[in-house]
């Protein structure tokens, strides 16, 4: 209970930023809609079955894109402020950190999946299966983008106090969210096609995620603040032995 009430008081604060400046919504809502338009420019002179087959790689591709347009800015205003050492001094648990820095891009992708989702059912006609299925739409949605965020948020907190970070997190997650975003794929493909075997895979799904939060929450605190380095044994103190012509002047003393 204490870790999730801290949790819910980091992604608190980071809300009350968030709807000061909307740099994050702004940015990403943005980048949806002109990949939207975009899309739509390429591929609504194709027939229906091209649709079909399309419409699952164009919207993971987008969630891939804005997503990790977010995490390349969901530590930058610790980065920025240089608070992240303080924030890391403060008497809460490191775990807190992730959850609230994960809730948050999760929160951003969900709110871009609720502009991309009827976009894309307003614009090609095989996304009729988005509004017949609402609530296996939402659900998908939010199973990809939580094992997306699962992942993108421990490697961003990694490097968020390094050189050239934005460079090294596209480097660094494509490859290790490829998992993800191809289950995705292939659950959306099922969700167009009606397939009766979509809660099978929705459940797979479910269980991915855990099994990537999971990981994340073990290996947050390393990736973080690094391993704890091991204290070096203490050798043992020999008594130092006098010279040998502090020797030979004690030898001469006379005694008394």
């Amino acid at each position: 209970m204490r870790l999730l009430r801290q949790a819910l008081l980091l992604l608190r604060s980071e809300l009350r930023q968030e709807l000061r400046d909307f740099e994050l919504l702004l940015t990403a809502g943005f980048f949806t809609v002109v990949l939207l338009a975009m899309f739509y420019l390429s591929f609504a002179s194709l027939q229906a079955k091209a649709h079909l087959s399309a419409l699952p790689g164009l919207m993971w591709l987008t969630v891939a894109f804005v997503g990790v347009l977010t995490l390349t800015r969901v530590f930058d205003r610790e980065r920025e402020a240089d608070t992240l050492r303080a924030l890391l001094a403060a008497p809460i648990e490191r775990l807190a950190i992730y959850l609230a820095k994960a809730a948050m891009a999760l929160l951003v992708l969900m709110i871009c999946c609720a502009v991309l989702v009827p976009g894309l059912w307003l614009m090609f006609p095989a996304g009729q299966a988005f509004a017949d299925q609402p609530g296996q739409t939402a659900l998908l949605a939010l199973l990809g983008c939580a094992g997306y965020v699962a992942i993108g948020t421990l490697f961003a907190a990694g490097l968020a106090t390094g050189a050239g970070k934005n460079t090294l997190l596209f480097i660094i997650l494509y490859p290790l969210t490829t998992p993800v975003l191809m289950y995705a794929l292939v659950t959306t493909r099922a969700l167009l096609d009606r397939d009766p075997a979509l809660p099978d895979h929705l459940t797979q799904m479910f269980l991915l995620d855990l099994i990537l939060f999971a990981a994340a929450c073990l290996l947050f605190e390393t990736v973080l603040v690094g391993a704890p380095a091991r204290a070096p044994g203490r050798r043992p103190r020999h008594p130092r032995r006098p010279d040998a012509s502090v020797r030979q002047d004690m030898s001469r003393e006379p005694s008394r």
